[in-house]
């Protein structure tokens, strides 16, 4: 492994994990111990910010993993993009990052997840998901690996059918990940440039 693919893979890394650092300051989240699950947004850009930042923190992580590594993302390590964007904008939304002890407890109820889900929170999901889905679209396309885009794009596709009701999240999301793999394209273009 090169001293320039771990340097790479570091700074990819570290962007990775201060964008969804940041995502945690911003996102909207549900309430779990309020008996009205109410939903609490930082700031009126919560909205756009969220999903834009998990979508760049995400591709950033599992791009600086592959590289620290020594190996350039595949086309099938790359799907880990947007499973990571699904998994923090759901601890994200549900509270288990802001309040673990208390959203653990209300999880446990079928209806608290459906509220975690539900509305702003879900389209939040749903737009950190498209953004990231980008990736391994991006570079299944380019490595030819027509599995992996069949289901990277059923991933995209599934994701903007969800919240079709909410433009704003899913182009935040989808411009933050095509923004983020265009920084990939420039710092490391050996491995994802076609």
């Amino acid at each position: 492994m090169s001293l320039r693919s771990r340097l790479l893979g570091s700074v990819l890394l570290v962007a990775g994990v201060a964008a969804l650092g940041l995502a945690v300051v911003v996102a909207p989240t549900v309430a779990p111990a309020s008996a009205d699950a109410s939903l609490i947004a930082p700031s009126p850009f919560s909205w756009v910010a969220a999903p834009a930042l998990l979508a760049v923190g995400s591709v950033l992580l599992v791009a600086g993993g592959s590289a620290l590594a020594g190996a350039g993302p595949s086309a099938r390590v790359t799907l880990l993009a947007p499973g990571v964007g699904a998994v923090v904008a759901f601890a994200l939304a549900a509270g288990i990052v802001t309040a673990p002890a208390a959203a653990l407890a209300a999880l446990t109820e079928t209806e608290a997840i459906a509220t975690a889900l539900a509305g702003p929170p879900g389209t939040i999901v749903a737009g950190a998901v498209a953004g990231a889905a980008i990736a391994p679209v991006i570079r299944a396309a380019t490595t030819e690996d027509t599995v992996t885009l069949l289901v990277a794009a059923a991933l995209l596709l599934a994701s903007v059918a969800s919240a079709s009701d909410a433009p704003l999240p899913l182009a935040a999301g989808g411009t933050a990940g095509a923004l983020a793999v265009g920084t990939l394209w420039a710092v490391d273009p050996e491995t994802w440039r076609p």
